[in-house]
């Protein structure tokens, strides 16, 4: 059964619907609060807002767009506005992060604590700066780098045309590689 059949389903009051909606993206989203949160107790409770307010508009549910867009936009506004609100900014470990892609900038192999204490410094100073991003450049660089969602995907998520993602990953490139430039590979 598709997205769309289980929400039809949910609207119509089947509790097994939604259960198998939870189940289908609550990892997925639970990884991306974590992505913008770096605390997994806050991931978990956002999530679990991501999907009441989900139960909560089953009633007037539509099928214009994929349900997971839906879940994703919910899940990035619920984000951004716990970050707002707490005033402060964690760091994500890029073991969590990497979720399947092959994009390691620090290797996480070395025998040497001095390495390995440099490349967590490198860490945190790469995650203070994509967190210090504005905050549509990190959504947008979250959802493609983290979460491997196509051009078109973010778009939708972000309610915005593929060219205006393609120019805010490019800023956000931009932005930081002169926050970064001075890093050593």
């Amino acid at each position: 059964m598709n997205d769309t059949e289980l929400m039809m389903r949910v609207k119509e009051g089947d509790e097994e619907a939604f259960r198998q909606i939870v189940e289908k993206y609550q990892k997925q989203i639970m990884n991306l609060c974590f992505q913008y949160t770096g605390n997994q107790q806050d991931a978990e409770e956002l999530a679990q807002d991501v999907f009441i307010r989900i139960y909560r508009a089953a009633a007037s549910y539509e099928p214009r767009a994929k349900l997971s867009t839906y879940l994703y936009r919910i899940a990035v506004n619920l984000s951004l506005n716990r970050i707002r609100n707490r005033r402060s900014k964690r760091l994500v470990p890029f073991d969590f992060l990497r979720k399947g892609n092959n994009y390691n900038p620090i290797s996480q192999e070395s025998h040497n604590p001095d390495h390995a204490m440099e490349q967590k410094e490198k860490q945190q100073i790469i995650w203070d700066a994509i967190h210090a991003l504005p905050a549509n450049q990190q959504t947008a660089l979250i959802l493609k780098r983290f979460q491997g969602f196509s051009y078109k995907e973010i778009a939708k998520v972000m309610h915005c045309s593929v060219s205006s993602v393609e120019s805010l990953l490019h800023r956000a490139k931009k932005n930081l590689q002169k926050k970064l430039g001075h890093l050593k590979p």
